[in-house]
């Protein structure tokens, strides 16, 4: 009987006992976001480089901005030649420059209340290639994060195609169909992103997938109109206008690069008190984040 009373209390403390997770300053970690692009209209490769922020922190533009860490030694490695990165930030820079930076990060300078910096190859020095190993190492004071990425083969998108969407007759909304051919040999990757003239480049909530499913085939499938983070979803949510002018970015992403976004939009599908947690996966020695390497080719395409 008394076994019976003492697990009946042990459940009623379990059930009440609040649970507060340790949050310690010292418990910063560097981190790290750059990719390595080979791409007609890729900007040159870049790194951003920040502290991770408490769960309970505050966030504020003052926040925000002390979480760049500045004055690292940055370099990219291949080929046994190093190449070290700039930093720049858009305080630093012209006016009339400032824009140009902007757009190709997709930032709206209106809105923009923190001194974004980012170490660049600012004369675009570091040759990117097909099969090519880059090694990446910053040095911060004493502290050293290091990482390697490689940047795949390309398999282009065959064709693509817009065709009326399912359920009701609609005159004003396609969707987009696409052919590829993966190559039986390797594992590839991919992740696209979508825009038009009056949008810029975003990544759908789900961008990225493998061949796993269709590895070596001639595959069909629909290419949704990517939405941005916390957009309303509509009946006309995927699909494309007729008449716009559409930009589908299409890439293909090493290994590393892929579960990387393949953890984080796992993550962001799971909400909830009952549901499971998911690492985000990354490539970051003595830190947080991915220094990734991806081809891509952008197809302009008008909705008809």
């Amino acid at each position: 009987m008394k076994r019976y009373i003492f697990l009946f209390l042990l459940l009623n403390v379990s059930c009440e006992e609040t649970f507060i997770p340790v949050t310690n300053v010292e418990d910063e970690k560097y981190v790290v976001e750059s990719y390595l692009e080979l791409n007609d209209q890729a900007i040159f490769p870049y790194l951003i480089l920040t502290k991770s922020l408490g769960f309970y922190s505050n966030i504020n533009a003052s926040v925000l901005e002390h979480l760049f860490i500045h004055n690292a030694i940055v370099n990219i490695e291949t080929n046994q030649l190093q190449y070290p990165l700039q930093e720049i930030c858009l305080n630093d820079i012209p006016k009339a420059l400032q824009q140009q930076i902007a757009d190709r990060f997709g930032l709206n300078l209106d809105s923009i209340s923190v001194n974004f910096c980012v170490y660049i190859d600012i004369n675009g020095q570091i040759p990117l290639q097909v099969g090519n190993q880059y090694k990446l190492s910053v040095i911060i004071g004493p502290d050293t994060l290091r990482s390697t990425t490689t940047i795949p083969g390309f398999i282009k998108i065959d064709s693509v195609w817009f065709d009326k969407i399912p359920g009701t007759p609609n005159d004003t909304f396609r969707q987009m169909f696409c052919f590829i051919s993966d190559n039986p040999l390797v594992k590839d990757y991919y992740r696209y992103f979508t825009g038009t003239q009056h949008e810029p480049l975003i990544p759908n909530f789900s961008s990225v997938t493998d061949d796993a499913l269709f590895n070596g085939q001639q595959f069909k499938f629909t290419l949704q109109k990517a939405q941005a983070p916390g957009s309303e979803f509509t009946a006309t949510s995927g699909y494309y206008r007729v008449g716009d002018t559409v930009i589908v970015k299409w890439c293909n992403l090493d290994k590393e690069h892929f579960d990387f976004w393949n953890t984080l939009e796992v993550s962001r599908t799971r909400q909830g008190p009952f549901a499971s947690y998911v690492r985000i996966d990354g490539n970051i020695t003595n830190g947080l984040g991915i220094f990734g390497g991806q081809i891509c080719k952008n197809y302009q395409l008008i909705v008809k």
